[in-house]
């Protein structure tokens, strides 16, 4: 008896759960405005011009230079990953890493003069630089001279 009292307690609970959940899922048609729309009158004369006056242009606003941001270069199997040349903003740092499968070094080469030497990097050792003045630097490989990466600093 128990059981029956509580099976019944449940179905009714569902069914109410169910006419809730189903009115408030009918569609009701869209009010239809019957606001009359203007007709021309035969009054108006073919002569008339329209005069357009300009409207004053705001100047826009300079955006605000980007937050810094790292950028990592993996160098392996003598490639620098990702592949293919950079843009990034002034203020932007590069850091190269070496992950070689071999573990040997690599050398890094800058032709624009950003460091005094080239760059010898033992495996998993890295070097940074953050770009300060626009420009484009060229990047290669020591032993790969025809494999340049070229980064574009706006």
């Amino acid at each position: 008896m128990k059981y029956t009292h509580a099976l019944l307690i449940m179905l009714v609970a569902a069914m109410l759960t169910l006419s809730v959940f189903i009115s408030g899922c009918t569609d009701t048609e869209p009010e239809i405005d019957e606001t009359p729309t203007a007709v021309p009158t035969a009054d108006a004369t073919a002569d008339e011009t329209a005069v357009m006056t300009a409207e004053p242009t705001a100047t826009p606003e300079p955006t605000p230079p980007p937050n810094p941001q790292e950028f990592l270069i993996r160098i392996d199997n003598y490639i620098f990953i990702p592949v293919g040349d950079r843009e990034i903003n002034v203020g932007d740092t590069l850091k190269w890493r070496n992950f070689e499968d071999t573990r040997q070094a690599r050398v890094l080469v800058n032709e624009n003069g950003i460091w005094e030497d080239e760059q010898y990097l033992g495996y998993m050792k890295q070097v940074s630089y953050t770009f300060n003045e626009t420009g484009v630097y060229a990047f290669y490989l020591k032993g790969r001279e025809n494999k340049i990466m070229n980064v574009t600093v706006v």
